[in-house]
């Protein structure tokens, strides 16, 4: 057993100034994602210890995986595209905008979004203190303790809300 690397401040690679809260694995352990409070997501290889890319969220993330492709985030903000192409080479001071597939949340909770476009509104007692996203459906955790379950009709999402609190 080896430690590849170490990524972090003290080390060579710039890593994060802030806590990390979540980190998954590609199914091939290729890559590894890790979320900081500092509301980024970093790409990692897990050969290496580079970092492929730096994703702005605007917010901090607690729950992320990376789908079996390797080509999406999932998060509790919803779907997040991933771009690990050598061709580019990140910039950990000037990280990338994150692009959402499908439904998600905006990174301040006030809206429902949809391929990253402002879709719903959410007012203020409706908005997430936790959240979870997967497909067509979208589970919002408030502050009040109301839990609520929003369903889109994915084929044409204009034609659809139905709400359950």
């Amino acid at each position: 057993m080896a430690c590849i690397s170490v990524i972090g401040p003290n080390s060579q690679d710039l890593g994060y100034n802030d806590s990390v809260y979540s980190v998954a694995l590609s199914r091939n352990s290729a890559w590894l994602a890790s979320a900081s409070w500092d509301r980024t997501v970093k790409i990692w290889d897990t050969s290496n210890g580079k970092c492929l890319q730096t994703l702005s969220i605007g917010k901090a993330l607690f729950n992320i995986s990376i789908d079996t492709t390797g080509l999406y985030l999932h998060t509790e903000i919803g779907t997040i595209a991933i771009d690990v192409s050598t061709t580019s080479t990140p910039s950990a001071t000037d990280p990338k905008c994150s692009q959402h597939k499908g439904w998600g949340l905006s990174s301040d909770g006030a809206w429902i979004t949809y391929d990253s476009e402002n879709f719903v509104w959410l007012p203020s007692e409706y908005r997430p203190s936790c959240s979870a996203v997967s497909g067509n459906t979208i589970g919002i955790g408030v502050g009040s303790g109301r839990v609520w379950i929003c369903n889109f009709n994915v084929n044409n999402p204009y034609g659809s809300l139905e709400g359950y609190v």
